[in-house]
């Protein structure tokens, strides 16, 4: 139950975060980012080394609740011609979180020498 339930929580994280809706910020993890609400909050984090990306839901204490982890494709599989890889909502949020932060960062940058 509660899987589908985080299954559901990462598809309106993934339609919100496609129209640049959420303020994702970095994390003082590597590989991970954050959007906080004033009850709630998420973090997405993806492990390369461990094979996995991980959507948490935070309460306002800062104790992970409920999360939800899918496990990426070893490289093999992705170099393999026959394997068809499309990304999970999950791995397509932490993309977009990622983007948003990287740009959010260029853009204040510009501001900055801009005002010089």
């Amino acid at each position: 139950m509660a899987e589908s339930r985080m299954t559901e929580v990462a598809s309106e994280l993934l339609r919100l975060s496609k129209v640049n809706r959420l303020k994702w910020e970095k994390s003082i993890r590597k590989n991970e980012y954050r959007v906080v609400f004033p009850d709630v909050a998420f973090s997405i984090a993806k492990d390369h080394d461990m094979g996995y990306c991980q959507l948490n839901l935070i309460d306002d204490s800062g104790q992970v609740i409920e999360s939800i982890r899918i496990e990426l494709p070893n490289i093999l599989d992705l170099l393999d011609e026959e394997s068809e890889h499309s990304p999970s909502d999950i791995e397509t949020i932490y993309d977009l979180a990622e983007v948003y932060v990287k740009d959010a960062g260029i853009t204040k940058a510009l501001e900055v020498l801009r005002q010089e």
